[in-house]
């Protein structure tokens, strides 16, 4: 009973076109009065400061804080110079640079969403004005964008390991390969794309001695990934630490490196912080009195159960697990989705017999094609703002890089050390 009040006050408030979180929390309400919960009331409100309230969740804004002070450095067309250097020569070099600089980003702020604006502001234009349809640009940069939740450190696996009570420091070192590898497949769709069609590498006009300069600039951003993965594999740091470090980090890079940090940069990038965690903790906070319900009412147990009882052998199972947060990804928020579901799914999937780091880099991979999938794709609707173009033309172009991104998927199933092989190689088991 208590299940079915929650599903359906669930679905009637998004129809009725709330927001998702705030559906969450009426519809946790709802099974709170009228179901056979014996909970009094003041207990949703113990479960939404429950929600927010985690030292580990701290490191969100910590990572997010670093990666606007180090966006806002000039470090930009930086990295684009470095990367353009190195790939702009080949065939579809343009698209390449725009992969290798979204990855560069992922290390550096952990949200797909400000990688992807950040990167399409300069590479959309400057890939059009080389002969590139903007569409094709956009639709190389949508994608590539969410290398952000793959590339440690990253937002997305913080939410999980909370979720599930995995290791952050471990989740962060399961994300290395897979983001190296979707990295290659996506250039490597690039460049099968870019030779039927013609786009050529564009001729290099710059000297080794600026490519020098521009590599030592940059240098402090390539390491931040390290730094970060450094202080919490020695045990110097844990994940939130290692956050409250990243943050100095990028300030001593901004002031004493870049020198292009102002007071009023610093004042945006506060901004930024505190709107996107805001919308983070809000979401968790009002999820996690519906998170509870889902589990005393034992629903993954039914899940699981449910799966058995079809008769689903194991890679069925994870078939079909993936095929759920595939269509939940296109139609609702990555945020919410993990939350909803890793709670229910993730024990569906270590019951079919893969690992823990496995199956939390699978979630994130496969709610991550999500943000480039319409009808809801956050990156689908930045490129094509930001770049001027049609969604559906850009929903042509992303047909390859879906096609990648599936086989992703299907190798990260097939070969468990792509994602656990790092972390218990460095001791993270």
């Amino acid at each position: 009973m208590t299940i079915l009040i929650l599903a359906l006050a669930f679905a009637v408030t998004l129809l009725a076109g709330l927001p998702i979180l705030w559906a969450m929390g009426l519809a946790s309400l709802a099974a709170l009065t009228f179901g056979p919960l014996d909970m009094p009331q003041p207990w949703m409100a113990q479960q939404v400061i429950r929600g927010a309230d985690s030292l580990y969740l701290a490191a969100i804004p910590l990572f997010l804080f670093s990666g606007e002070l180090m966006n806002r450095g000039g470090l930009t067309r930086r990295l684009i110079s470095v990367a353009e250097f190195l790939f702009g020569r080949f065939t579809g070099g343009l698209g390449f640079v725009n992969i290798a600089t979204a990855f560069v980003y992922g290390g550096i702020s952990g949200s797909a969403t400000a990688d992807t604006s950040a990167v399409a502001k300069l590479m959309i234009p400057a890939m059009a004005e080389h002969g590139y349809p903007r569409a094709f640009a956009a639709a190389i940069t949508a994608a590539s964008g969410t290398l952000g939740i793959i590339v440690p450190p990253s937002v997305v696996f913080i939410l999980y390991g909370v979720l599930t009570d995995t290791s952050i420091g471990g989740l962060f070192l399961a994300g290395v390969l897979p983001g190296v590898a979707i990295a290659v497949l996506f250039m490597l769709t690039t460049w099968l794309v870019s030779r039927k069609r013609g786009y050529a590498g564009v001729p290099n006009t710059r000297s080794w001695g600026d490519f020098r300069r521009d590599l030592v600039v940059a240098l402090p951003a390539l390491g931040m990934p390290a730094f970060v993965l450094g202080t919490i594999l020695s045990g110097f740091a844990t994940a939130t630490e290692a956050a409250a470090l990243s943050v100095v980090y990028a300030l001593a890079a901004g002031i004493l490196v870049y020198r292009e940090l102002t007071l009023v940069e610093f004042r945006a990038a506060l901004v930024e912080t505190v709107s996107g965690t805001g919308a983070v903790m809000l979401i968790m906070a009002l999820a996690t009195p519906f998170a509870w319900i889902l589990t005393v009412e034992q629903v993954p147990q039914m899940t699981t159960a449910l799966i058995e009882h079809v008769g689903a052998g194991p890679l069925a199972t994870v078939a079909l697990v993936l095929g759920v947060l595939l269509v939940v990804g296109a139609f609702m928020d990555l945020g919410p989705a993990m939350i909803v579901l890793a709670p229910i799914l993730a024990p569906v999937l270590g019951d079919a017999g893969l690992a823990p780091f496995q199956v939390g880099v699978l979630f994130t991979v496969a709610l991550g094609i999500g943000l480039y999938t319409p009808p809801v794709g956050t990156n689908l609707f930045v490129v094509c703002n930001v770049g001027r173009v049609d969604i559906g033309a850009v929903s042509r172009e992303l047909v390859p890089f879906w096609a990648a991104s599936a086989l992703v998927l299907v190798l990260l199933v097939l070969f468990p050390g792509l994602s656990e092989w790092l972390p218990h190689m460095l001791g993270n088991n």
